[in-house]
Parts: C-alpha cells; structure tokens; sequence
C-alpha cells in the first residue's frame, strides 16, 4: 500500500507541474512533441494532433517534451520551437510549472484546514520562528521519542503527543516536566497529553496513569524526549478564506529561516552533518509515507494532505531556484538575455545545464546513500 501512494503522490505533483509547462506552451505556439506519463522505455504511446501521450514505464511523474527545448541555431528558426519565442513567453512557459505547484499545494492546504477545523497539528520547531499570521501556540512538551522500558513507553505515549499536564500541573518545557515529577520517583501519576487529529484521543486528549523511575543518571525521568512544537489555528474569517496563501507562506518562511539556520550551524561547525542531516531524498520521502500510512484512518489523510501540500509547495521553491538545468536556472539565461539584448551562446547555455544536471544527480545519489545505509 506504502508503494502505491508513494508512487501516486508523485505522480500526481510531478505531472501537476508538467502540465504547467504543456499548457501554456501550446497556448503559446510552441510545439508539445510528448507529452509522458512516467519515465522512459515507453510502454504505449498515442498520437492525438502534433503531441504524443505516452504511458512509461518507470512510474515516477513525468515530463513534457517541446520542440527547440534544447537550444541551438537551428531551432531559433522554427516559428513554432520553444526557442523561437519571445523572452516573456519563454518565461512564462518556465514559471507555469512552478504556478501550478503553488496553486496545487493551496488546493491541497484548504482540504487540510477545512476538514482539521482551521489548525494544524504539531509543527515541530527546531529554532526560534515567529509565525507572521494565524495564531501560534508554542509547547515545549513535544514527545519526540521515548525511552524503551521506561514509564512512558509502558503507559503507551507515542512519539507525537504533547504532554499538557502532570498530575493537574500544567506544563509548558521541559524545565516544567522536571519540576513536576521531581523527587516522585515510584509514585503514581496522572499524565494528560494531546495528539491533535488522533480519533484514539477524546477531544484530542487522553490520560494515562504511569509511575516515574530514577534514570541512569539518577535523576527522576518518564523516559520521554522533548522538542518544541507549534500549533497555528486561523480563527478569523479573513483567515480562513485565505488560508491557503496564508499558510503557504507560514510554511515556506519558517522552511526558508530553518535552512539558513542549519546553513549556519554547518559554517559555524565546519561540517556538513547538520546540512545533510536535514534534507531528504526519495528513500527518505518514502518512510516518511510509509509512517503516514501505518497512522491509519481520517488522521492519515490529513496528514498526507498536509504533507503533500507541503512537497508541492517545496518543489516549488525548488525549482524556481536560479540553479543551471532547473527552471530557475534556465529562467535566468532567459533573464539574462532580456537585459542584455541578445541570446547567451547556446552551446554555453547547453553546457552548463548538463554540468548542472550531473552535479544534482550526483546530489540525489548521495542523499539516496545517505537515507540508506547512514
């Protein structure tokens, strides 16, 4: 089951962002040659007009083929080949996919926050971030892994919950859990957490009954791991019409302020664990699937819908990043040339797209590695 949703998944933003690209070629002029559910050898192929719909093999997203795509001197001549084209509509036909991505990912964030009552569910915070709209509440009492053997695996509490109150003390850090259980080392205590969107939880909260024991260290411990956490709920009816942009934003900032924070720590430790540490390539995208799928019932789709709203949206800005072979990177010759008034050397635009191409293969494959065996 993981398999086919993976594949599905996809599917369905890779083609999603293809058909950015066919659409607004032929609107256009510009030639579609093929037009390719999945990836080659082709499997079954057929021809409706001058494009070719093709069914392949490998069945991870697609592409779109266009006539003068690869440019050369000879392909400016053909009225109809993408390289003919004027700068705006070159450009136009780059940022559709990256348009249909944005608008796909704000599709999916409306179903997300309609059916979860207009809030997220636990956005865990790995640096100080202040979100610019919706209503954040920030917890310190994440769970973000337990202690085998210990109390809290044994009453049940799973990576994911917060943890709200001990023994009817609220808690808001870990500080605040210490504090709680300290010196109660063999005493029974009442433990009330919170698993937003989880039908197991009445209200989305559950108590248990568990007794502290003295760790390793000799310090009185549940067994639990801590992180902080966020929950945004829009509340406002402004909000909730626009939640969708909104929240796109929220996620893409907060995305954007943790890679220069983890591009930091890198520099600042002179190593790139924390950089590699925190990307992810298709086997690490499959488990997070995979995790997904194992939630099982309506908590799962939710979380698939946000998840994929989110890849939507990553693929996005991932895209329209000015890097040699992808759609920023060729924007940018295209931007280039627009300023300067005369096309870039097509054998040099060619050549620094393929060295480009190698360079994120190579990346994909160490990332691939690096998922795993590290």
């Amino acid at each position: 089951m993981t398999v086919i949703i993976f594949i599905i998944m996809l599917s369905i933003l890779v083609l999603v962002h293809e058909f950015g690209h066919f659409i607004i070629a032929k609107l256009n002029g510009i030639r579609v040659e093929e037009f390719g559910m999945g990836l080659p050898p082709k499997l079954v192929s057929v021809k409706r007009g001058e494009t070719a719909y093709s069914i392949n093999l490998l069945p991870f997203g697609g592409f779109v083929k266009l006539t003068g795509e690869e440019t050369t001197i000879s392909s400016t001549n053909d009225p109809r080949s993408f390289a003919s084209k004027s700068v705006g509509q070159r450009a136009a036909v780059l940022l559709a996919g990256v348009v249909m991505n944005v608008m796909l990912a704000l599709v999916l964030f409306y179903a997300y926050f309609l059916l979860n009552n207009f809030k997220t569910s636990q956005m865990p915070l790995f640096f100080d971030h202040k979100f610019t709209f919706g209503n954040a509440k920030v917890y310190g009492t994440l769970v973000a892994d337990v202690v085998p053997g210990y109390p809290a695996e044994k009453a049940g509490i799973k990576p994911g919950e917060i943890i709200v109150t001990v023994d009817n003390i609220e808690v808001k850090d870990v500080a605040g859990l210490r504090e709680a259980i300290k010196n109660k080392e063999g005493k029974e205590l009442t433990v009330v957490t919170e698993n937003i969107g989880n039908p197991d939880f009445s209200d989305g909260f559950r108590s248990v009954t568990l007794v502290p024991q003295l760790s390793e260290e000799g310090v009185t411990s549940l067994g639990v791991y801590l992180t902080d956490t966020a929950v945004i709920s829009y509340d406002s009816f402004l909000e909730r019409v626009f939640v969708g942009p909104l929240h796109s934003y929220n996620v893409l900032s907060y995305s954007i302020g943790g890679m220069a924070n983890i591009l930091g720590v890198s520099i600042e430790e002179k190593s790139v664990e924390p950089l590699s540490q925190s990307v992810a390539g298709p086997v690490g995208i499959f488990r997070i699937v995979d995790t997904i799928v194992d939630i099982g019932g309506r908590r799962a789709v939710l979380v698939m819908l946000d998840f994929m709203g989110l890849m939507s949206l990553s693929l996005a800005f991932l895209n329209v990043m000015p890097f040699p072979a992808l759609d920023g990177g060729r924007l940018l010759f295209v931007v280039i040339e627009g300023i300067a008034g005369r096309r870039i050397n097509p054998k040099i635009e060619m050549l620094v797209h393929q060295v480009g191409m190698m360079f994120l293969l190579g990346l994909l494959v160490l990332i691939t590695i690096k998922d795993l065996f590290i």
